[in-house]
């Protein structure tokens, strides 16, 4: 029963993952096929700035409690004295910790990703990541990019 809820939550991922990286592609596509450049506008990159907080703060307070929450099972632990639980609570400790830190160090990884891609300056969605990712950069214009019309 238990291979069949693992296989489950690998489905489930491998289906997020598919539907990330098709939204990135069309993003990429759209961003190139047209001369608006959405992350111009001041309301856009103030939302992303918001967001962009929202994530430090995430990447900062989810660790810490599950490095917390790790810490007192294995206090509970030691003080049962039962040494058949210590081994599955320091699984528990070590699991915890490796999800820790790819909570911390996903936002660094994706801002690498992005500044990686080919010809990511010219989509125009540098400002946008920077605004997400980089919240101390991000730079807010004070007037609105005007509507090209054709």
């Amino acid at each position: 029963m238990k291979k069949k809820e693992i296989s489950k939550k690998k489905k489930i991922l491998y289906i997020l993952f598919f539907i990330a990286l098709f939204l990135c592609i069309n993003v990429v596509y759209a961003a190139t096929s047209s001369k608006i450049k959405f992350c111009d506008y001041s309301g856009v990159r103030r939302t992303f700035k918001v967001i962009g907080i929202i994530i430090n703060l995430v990447k900062i307070i989810v660790p810490l409690i599950l490095m917390a929450s790790a810490m007192v099972s294995v206090f509970k632990t030691v003080t049962t004295g039962k040494p058949e639980d210590f081994k599955a609570s320091i699984l528990q400790v070590v699991k915890q910790g490796i999800a820790g830190l790819i909570i911390f160090c996903l936002p660094g990884l994706l801002n690498f990703v992005f500044n990686s891609l080919v010809g990511y300056d010219d989509t125009g969605f540098t400002s946008c990541t920077t605004c997400l990712l980089d919240t101390e950069h991000c730079t807010i214009p004070d007037k609105d990019p005007e509507i090209y019309t054709d």
